[in-house]
């Protein structure tokens, strides 16, 4: 895709579809499109326990994780991976989703890095979480080894009552996993080893480019393309239309069978057409894992999560650790964290993804139920709640916002994108670098002021204390602001991010016990 490329709206002429609003706001129409489920993580993974930052690295103490939401499991990965090689205490992880697509693959990747060799099961994780197809080989070796170990369960299971909740453990020498789910959840895991009936390789490909490449939304994927470097975009559509996660030049003639923990219908795509591997990890680590082919953006991808992966299986291989991993709804978790962990209810950590945001659970909801379960002061001086907050910027950001900051975010971009009166002249609202320049305006947005005004709404602080928290001065896991543009940002790291997928509005709030 040459430098030169020019959207379908400007070789056609017209206005783009996504035009649209009036002088007051933005005036970009941000409509999804697509199934809304996350399969993939949306906001790089962190290292939930940062021990360096936290208890040392010569921690030896017993661990406690909790992910409440965690969607994928890429936080846990990036947790895990991060523990020194030294540590030799026993390390518990729950982990938890609503969804019972996202449970379902959760497990299955989990059984794979506990059954087999790190060498094993690093292509076998890569291609399940994220290729849309996949060999005969790997699904082969699913089907033989980590499908007979749920078939078992179902076996010994089947006079139960539907929604009866039901658990197994799976021990691994000083590894074990259990999984929690009902009786009609447990029945419906096998259907993810097996390939939808009739549903053929070109068949799958055609279900997907429905989406991804859906001619009503040409306009959308040119805006998206846009604000990316032109060798960006050539990788881009590679990984839209054949949705295979490889170096560019790569074979793909091995991965010739529908990933059926993606394909659980023969006429369905369970995601948005937005939904992009890169987001659920960190830009400048993948950049740093580029190949000989330094463009190559998705094989840097690619060469990035087979180093993570195999040193997540090989982590642990070595670890003593035990991980519960449920199906429910997050406010019902504390329950059956009572009710499996009897002994061992407190945590060191709890992530809480977004269900924080107020369009999810809301923090007044979250905290009441999670708080009670991070350990004391006494017990440990960083034990820590994480929250992100997705949406509170955006939620309270009014059309007078817009007005009175626009001069200074424009004398800020100037800096990035020079603007020109040209620009704003010459095919007005559709004119390519206009667009750029309107898609870049958030980069530079006030943001703590914004959060500080979500806070005053929310009464953050005073929810905090109803439920015995108080929200951390300095954040210790994460940054508050981890994709929000530098004061100084180099031109490279502008570019990075406004091509990144992110805006850097993503707000983490950490919360420790008041006492």
């Amino acid at each position: 895709m040459r430098a030169k490329w020019r959207p379908s709206w400007i070789v056609e002429a017209r206005e783009p579809a996504f035009i649209g609003g009036d002088k007051d706001g933005p005036v970009f129409d941000m409509v999804s499109y697509g199934t809304q489920k996350y399969l993939w993580g949306n906001v790089p993974a962190l290292d939930l326990l940062n021990l360096q930052q936290n208890e040392g690295v010569d921690f030896a103490e017993d661990l406690r994780l909790l992910f409440a939401a965690s969607g994928d499991i890429r936080n846990m990965v990036k947790s895990l991976t991060g523990v020194p090689a030294t540590y030799t205490g026993h390390c518990e992880v729950v982990v938890n989703d609503k969804d019972p697509d996202i449970v379902a693959r959760n497990a299955i990747l989990l059984l794979v890095a506990l059954y087999f060799s790190p060498e094993v099961a690093t292509p076998i994780m890569l291609h399940i979480w994220y290729s849309a197809l996949v060999s005969a080989e790997i699904l082969h070796s699913l089907q033989t080894s980590v499908l007979p170990l749920i078939q078992e369960v179902c076996r010994k299971i089947q006079a139960k009552p539907a929604q009866s909740l039901l658990s197994k453990v799976w021990t691994f020498g000083t590894r074990s996993l259990r999984l929690i789910l009902t009786k009609e959840q447990w029945d419906r895991l096998p259907s993810y080893f097996e390939v939808p009936d009739g549903l053929s390789m070109s068949q799958a490909q055609a279900i997907r480019a429905s989406t991804t490449l859906a001619p009503e939304r040409k306009d959308y994927l040119d805006r998206a393309l846009l604000t990316q470097p032109p060798t960006w975009r050539v990788c881009a559509m590679k990984f839209r239309k054949d949705g295979i996660l490889l170096p560019f030049g790569s074979s793909r003639k091995e991965l010739d069978t529908p990933n059926p923990t993606l394909y659980q219908t023969a006429n369905w795509w369970p995601m948005m057409d937005s939904a992009d591997p890169l987001e659920g990890w960190p830009i400048d680590e993948i950049i740093q894992k580029a190949p000989l082919a330094k463009n190559d953006l998705y094989g840097s991808l690619f060469f990035y999560l087979q180093d993570l992966l195999w040193q997540f299986c090989h982590q642990i291989g070595r670890l003593k650790i035990s991980i519960q991993l449920s199906q429910v709804d997050a406010l019902k978790l504390p329950s059956i964290v009572e009710q499996y962990e009897r002994d061992h209810c407190l945590f060191d950590r709890i992530e809480l993804s977004n269900i924080t945001d107020r369009g999810y659970l809301g923090p007044g909801a979250t905290l009441a139920a999670f708080g009670p379960l991070l350990k004391r002061k006494t017990e440990n001086p960083s034990a820590t709640i994480v929250a992100l907050f997705l949406n509170a910027v955006h939620e309270v950001y009014a059309p007078q916002d817009y007005r009175s900051s626009m001069r200074s975010d424009m004398e800020r971009l100037q800096s990035y994108i020079p603007i020109t009166r040209d620009m704003m002249q010459e095919g007005g609202m559709s004119n390519t670098e206009c667009i750029r320049l309107m898609s870049a305006q958030v980069l530079v947005r006030d943001f703590d002021e914004l959060f500080s005004r979500f806070k005053r709404e929310c009464r953050l602080d005073e929810i905090s204390k109803a439920t015995g928290l108080k929200m951390k001065s300095k954040n210790t896991i994460v940054r508050p602001w981890p994709m929000r543009i530098k004061k100084n940002a180099t031109q490279r790291e502008f570019d990075v991010l406004l091509a990144s997928g992110h805006n850097g509005s993503e707000r983490y709030v950490e919360w420790e016990n008041a006492a």
